[in-house]
């Protein structure tokens, strides 16, 4: 790692949930070995390998699409929290780098998270985190990541949508731990900051984020400049970052 801070002014963050504000991947683990236990052809190692940063309801529809209800998956979600919640833990430095968001005084962040809206506010609940204003999940989206629509939806209720003419009125900035998440993000214009808890970096650098931390322990909020309309995040530590990354 390297100990000279970076500091990146952007406009607004976008935030994913499972791997990069909640280390939940045990937990979904765990319901899908339950969900597979009386599917003798449902291969629940493969889905756990495979569909991270997916919704369930996709997961579901593709390998188990006699169970692709809605309603169903919504249910069964909700309850993951509730059943498995022990198994799960804060991404360190998370909670705080939060509620320094949520301290501005502009609303600067939002989620666009692939879990379901009771899922994704359990955990929130979970961690003592007040949500964001956009707090959109897979309820709120008709095509869920690696589309864009989720991260679209976050910077356009923020009021920054892409700005072709000139990106560096539009800065915003993804955390995302998954590569269905990296895809959604850079589609929707943004620059990816990769968090290092499910993938490792050369997986991540592979995946294209321009700044990838181990977690949230080294970044700090540095305030918010009304007059340029933008939040400054400090790295006072980080794994990688592109050599361009402060150009937009």
């Amino acid at each position: 790692m390297t100990t000279k801070p970076l500091s990146l002014k952007v406009n607004a963050a976008l935030f994913d949930v499972d791997g990069t504000i909640i280390i939940s991947q045990p937990a979904i683990a765990a319901f899908w070995r339950d969900f597979g236990k009386d599917k003798p052809y449902f291969d629940a190692e493969h889905v756990i390998q495979v569909s991270h940063g997916w919704r369930t309801f996709d997961a579901i529809a593709k390998f188990a699409p006699d169970f692709a209800n809605e309603e169903y998956v919504n249910k069964l979600e909700a309850e993951i929290p509730v059943k498995y919640g022990e198994k799960s833990i804060e991404v360190p430095g998370a909670v705080k780098l939060c509620n320094a968001l949520n301290a501005l005084p502009k609303e600067k962040w939002a989620v666009a998270t692939s879990g379901t809206r009771d899922m994704a506010q359990k955990w929130f609940e979970h961690l003592g985190i007040r949500r964001p204003k956009y707090f959109i999940t897979a309820n709120d989206v008709k095509q869920g990541k690696p589309h864009p629509e989720p991260y679209l939806k976050g910077r356009n209720g923020l009021g920054y949508p892409i700005n072709e003419q000139d990106p560096s009125k539009s800065k915003v900035v993804v955390f995302e731990d998954a590569p269905a998440g990296i895809t959604a993000g850079k589609a929707a214009g943004c620059k990816i900051i990769g968090i290092a808890t499910t993938f490792d970096l050369d997986f991540l650098k592979e995946k294209g984020c321009d700044i990838i931390v181990k977690n949230h322990e080294s970044i700090r909020v540095g305030g918010y400049n009304a007059e340029t309309d933008e939040v400054e995040f400090i790295f006072d530590d980080y794994l990688y970052a592109k050599d361009d990354l402060l150009k937009w």
